[in-house]
């Protein structure tokens, strides 16, 4: 296949064909149109017509309606040519050069039309000025005022067309609102081609009938009136629902992208191919979804280092060093014999082992609306009652103990737990470049002694008669009281507790 066929063949499977045949088409019926209009209604003197003229008429409109169509391929093609290089070679091309040329597209083909039109009033008010003056003016105005609102469709339809390229052109980011006339300028164009230019042309044709430019007969300019009318209401129809789609197309997508936010959907985005402020409103949605899907990564990142609720908090509030008195239930978990179990295996073991440990602590414990606040090697310190409130924090610790008995009774490794209930500071501790959130109180220590004895107990799990008697009756009826024990670094009497066996309910 030549170079040449596959570009046309390239070409073809492109909007330009389309856009290229509609462009030329509404610019011809433009022109058929206009020297209609001069010949069949506007009621010129006898002898007043491009018959008198001596100049071949015909002939001059059909070389220039096939010279106009040339000249105005020509001019469009090699304006355009590097967006048609871009699009079959993107990395080869400068993006913003590109860019910018597209989103002046409709502007730019409204100027060739508008140079192609004026060389064309030009040859017919000269053609005109050979019969007489009057018809060169009324050949003038008719062709100019007629031009001008078929340079101003031109516009809208190219700026309607060219949007696939521009979708493309402006995949990434814009933020330029220059790049097309604003809103307010589209609407006043649409205003100048479908009211102003036809009321105009009804000013001249009266101003005209009262000067003698017409024949003596005032009834006689009333067609060329309605047709004026006629075309008002055409061409105003066309104009609006072009003006329409360039506002309301974009509006529409991003008020169905907005829909689809609220329904938890978070890879949404819109297509931005409008070059001006509409354009930025589609690249700011699109920005705000990208800050908002960083957002939802960063907290999801964050949560998994310090929980979720931690993680919410600290990005509604400005975290700061210090803390609260809260009364919460603290749950330590430590794995038993984890340096012998390293000894004989390999590290890549031993971290695949405990992360299938702790992935059971962490589903337990979110499971009963605590946070994992730390892990410390092969040991892990669960809190309830802070950073959230919990009506019965106490009872869903000691809730999530009798579950990781349950989780864990499978796994190569075996574990000490132990809960307590007290009075702790939880807040923010470190310095203002690195801080942490954490608990510190008597629970939390209480917590690791209970746990150090629970290794050598049967169950594995400890608790202390004074915190079993916070939980809720259920969860007391679960547990049984045992000896009282000093725990190191106490001096006084703690009773202990641990869960009894599952009773016939419990398994069912």
């Amino acid at each position: 296949m030549t170079r040449l066929a596959r570009a046309l063949k390239w070409l073809w499977g492109t909007a330009w064909p389309l856009y290229g045949a509609t462009v030329l088409v509404s610019n011809l019926l433009g022109a058929v149109a206009i020297m209609a209009f001069i010949h069949y209604l506007i009621p010129l003197p006898e002898g007043t017509n491009f018959g008198q003229s001596r100049f071949d008429v015909p002939s001059i409109g059909i070389f220039y309606v096939v010279f106009a169509v040339i000249v105005g391929a020509i001019a469009t093609y090699y304006l355009f040519k590097p967006v048609l290089m871009w699009q079959r070679h993107p990395d080869e091309h400068d993006r913003n050069m590109v860019r910018n040329l597209v989103m002046r597209i409709p502007v730019y083909q409204a100027i060739i039309a508008g140079v192609v039109w004026l060389i064309g009033i030009a040859i017919l008010t000269i053609v005109a000025s050979s019969v007489s003056g009057r018809f060169a003016a009324v050949i003038f105005f008719a062709t100019l005022l007629g031009g001008c609102a078929v340079v101003l469709l031109t516009y809208f339809e190219a700026q309607r067309l060219v949007r696939p390229v521009a979708t493309q052109a402006l995949a990434r980011r814009f933020e330029d609102s220059t790049l097309e006339p604003p809103v307010s300028h589209r609407m006043r164009l649409t205003w100048l081609s479908t009211t102003a230019m036809p009321i105009i042309g009804i000013m001249l044709l009266l101003m005209g009938q009262s000067v003698g430019y017409f024949t003596d007969e005032p009834a006689d300019i009333l067609p060329a009136i309605l047709a004026l009318c006629v075309l008002a209401l055409i061409t105003g129809l066309l104009a609006t629902t072009l003006l329409i789609m360039s506002v309301v197309d974009p509006i529409m997508e991003l008020q169905d992208a907005i829909n689809r936010v609220r329904r938890g959907e978070n890879g949404v985005a819109v297509d931005i191919y409008d070059g001006s402020e509409v354009g930025v409103l589609q690249a700011g949605f699109n920005e705000m979804m990208r800050g908002l899907r960083e957002r939802q990564r960063v907290r999801d990142i964050f949560g998994r280092y310090v929980g979720t609720e931690v993680a919410s908090r600290a990005l509604e509030e400005r975290p700061t060093l210090g803390g609260e008195d809260r009364k919460v239930a603290v749950l330590f978990v430590d794995v038993i014999g984890s340096t012998t179990f390293a000894v004989h295996h390999t590290p890549e073991e031993v971290v695949t082992v405990l992360n299938e440990f702790f992935e059971h602590v962490v589903e337990s414990v979110h499971e009963h609306r605590g946070i994992i606040n730390k892990f410390q090697g092969d040991a892990a310190l669960a809190v309830f009652g802070a950073p959230v409130s919990l009506s019965d924090a106490t009872g869903a610790a000691l809730a999530t103990a009798r579950d990781l008995q349950r989780r864990l009774k499978d796994s190569q490794l075996e574990c000490g737990i132990g809960v307590a209930t007290g009075n702790v500071v939880a807040g923010h501790i470190g310095g203002h470049d690195r801080f942490e959130y954490t608990v510190i109180g008597d629970a939390v220590n209480q917590a690791a002694r209970l746990t150090e004895l629970a290794k050598d107990t049967p169950g594995k799990t400890l608790t202390s008669a004074s915190t079993l008697r916070d939980a809720n009756e259920a969860e007391q009826a679960r547990w049984t009281v045992l000896k009282s024990v000093e725990l190191r670094g106490r001096q006084e009497m703690t009773q202990l507790a641990r869960p009894i066996r599952p009773t016939l309910a419990d398994r069912s």
